[in-house]
């Protein structure tokens, strides 16, 4: 089958990761990727993999670019358009189904939609997807099963979803003690000590300062332990971020150290991987990828965290500091003894049996091959 992807953007997110491994690790399909905008992380690297990628370039909605989007599906007849990130899945959708194309999947990636947090225009945008759902999509693949709640709400077809979940390679994501060692040695940080940390951009919705406000109650307790932040903008030119440090005297406790594209040394080296996000998540993929590392998580219960970790870690009420420092406390209180290797490897063996790459590749097969078995 040939499958045209279109997608709002090739940047650094979750979407475009995903899309980046099911053209990486599916050969049984022909994919050729329409990104609404420029090439950015993935462009390169899903050219190096011999996919076909096109970009439009779309600053603004531009009546001649969705025209040679239009040109550009027709040219590449299509089995199936599926259409990632809600943009697209309007662009897309529309564009496909002016070309006579039936098979048309949508992607959701947002689990959580809140008036005054999400975007005004995106807000619209969805409340015309939850219309255009009974007329362009076959199906509405959903990553995240508390987003099926949500969507429904707003109005979407609810018999349309799939529920596909993200999936790990995990001959890549795996522990290793060399790198656990060396990520410690690397940035001067004691091997007695109990190493927490966090890996997002900064953004309000990702709960940076409810964690350090955390951690400061375990500084109050004089419990031993140091967290590394990892992100974009997660620097000492952050003067929100180094205030709040300075604030809470947290500068013996705490590092950040920007953006770190090696997402396996990052988790191998951590003893506790803490998500502090307060909404806004869908499948969070540095929770699997902690997990395939052999690292517990301390999650808060936004997006489908608490489906991902299971009975393997803790999960708490988002934005609550007291119990966010209690659950911590409780996870480095654990450390060395042996429930905690029991935990250790119940936490990788939980990614392997629920969210193998394979999975995920098996059930899009499912998919596309049930839609294009009643169209021959």
């Amino acid at each position: 089958m040939r499958i045209v992807h279109i997608i709002t953007g090739l940047g650094d997110g979750g979407a475009e990761h995903t899309l980046y491994k099911i053209c990486k690790y599916d050969n049984s399909n022909e994919h050729i990727v329409v990104s609404l905008n420029g090439l950015d992380k993935y462009g390169p690297l899903l050219e190096k993999l011999g996919i076909k990628v096109y970009c439009l370039n779309l600053t603004i909605i531009s009546i001649y670019k969705f025209i040679f989007l239009i040109k550009l599906i027709r040219l590449s007849k299509p089995h199936i358009v599926q259409t990632w990130l809600v943009h697209a899945d309007l662009l897309g959708g529309v564009a496909a189904k002016l070309c006579g194309v039936e098979n048309i999947i949508w992607n959701i990636r947002y689990s959580n939609l809140e008036i005054g947090k999400a975007k005004f225009f995106t807000i619209i945008i969805i409340n015309l997807l939850a219309k255009l759902s009974f007329l362009i999509p076959k199906f509405i693949v959903v990553v995240s099963k508390k987003a099926i709640k949500v969507y429904e709400k707003q109005g979407y077809d609810k018999k349309k979803f799939i529920f596909i979940p993200n999936g790990y390679d995990l001959a890549i994501l795996k522990p290793n003690n060399f790198q656990k060692s060396d990520f410690r040695k690397k940035y001067s940080i004691k091997k007695e000590i109990p190493l927490i940390g966090n890996v997002a951009r900064y953004d309000p919705k990702k709960g940076h300062l409810n964690l350090m406000h955390a951690l400061s109650l375990l500084k109050l307790k004089n419990i031993n332990f140091f967290c590394v932040f990892i992100g974009s903008n997660i620097t000492k030119d952050n003067l929100e971020l180094t205030s709040e440090i300075e604030r809470l005297s947290l500068e013996n406790h705490v590092k950040l150290l920007g953006q770190n594209n090696n997402i396996i040394e990052v988790m191998n080296g951590l003893d506790v991987y803490v998500h502090s996000s307060i909404y806004g998540e869908g499948f969070p993929n540095v929770v699997a990828e902690s997990m395939a590392c052999g690292t517990p998580c301390v999650v808060t219960d936004v997006g489908d965290a608490s489906l991902i970790v299971g009975k393997t870690g803790w999960v708490i009420p988002p934005n609550n500091s007291k119990k966010l420092a209690y659950t911590i406390e409780k996870a480095l209180n654990e450390i060395g003894k042996e429930e905690w290797n029991k935990r250790v490897n119940n936490t990788r063996l939980r990614v392997k049996t629920n969210f193998d790459i394979s999975i995920m590749i098996k059930s899009y097969n499912t998919l596309w091959s049930s839609i294009h078995k009643k169209m021959t």
